[in-house]
């Protein structure tokens, strides 16, 4: 008999022993590999939630810099805006009795607002166009109201 390495060509007992032996070795490797890849898969799993979908994760961090950026650009807008209003304030605050600008400021806002004028004045309103291009039968009193009396 020759000697073919590991396998031995004699059928002993103890041959089928260790041949039973090898077999099972066989198996438990294998048992152990799915165990380690089932574990592996896991823990792969685990990271892959941890690192790219939990509360920290990649995902939800990225949404979060979105909305920083948003409420930056609105914060930048309403920061204008105080400006702009405390700047009107400040006008509004003078005197008008010897602060030109703050008069005219004044002057300005009572005629545009509020429809007001001078004792002196005379107002002209003239209809839109798509005023006039609706009824012929109504006409425009003194004040500019639109009225169907033509006696006003």
């Amino acid at each position: 008999m020759t000697d073919t390495g590991h396998f031995k060509s004699d059928a002993s007992p103890a041959s089928d022993a260790s041949a039973a032996s090898v077999a099972g070795r066989r198996r438990r490797p294998r048992r152990r590999t799915r165990l380690r890849w089932i574990v592996l898969c896991v823990i792969a799993v685990v990271f892959g939630y941890v690192y790219i979908g939990g509360s920290y994760g990649w995902y939800n961090m990225w949404k979060l810099m979105e909305q920083r950026s948003r409420l930056q650009a609105d914060l930048e807008k309403e920061q204008s805006r105080v400006r702009v209003l405390t700047g009107e304030l400040e006008l509004l605050e003078g005197d008008a009795a010897t602060d030109d600008r703050t008069r005219f400021e004044l002057e300005r806002r009572a005629r545009e607002e509020h429809g007001m004028v001078r004792d002196d004045e005379l107002i002209y309103r003239f209809p839109a166009e798509s005023d006039s291009a609706e009824s012929g039968s109504a006409t425009t009193d003194s004040t500019g109201d639109r009225t169907s009396d033509p006696t006003r």
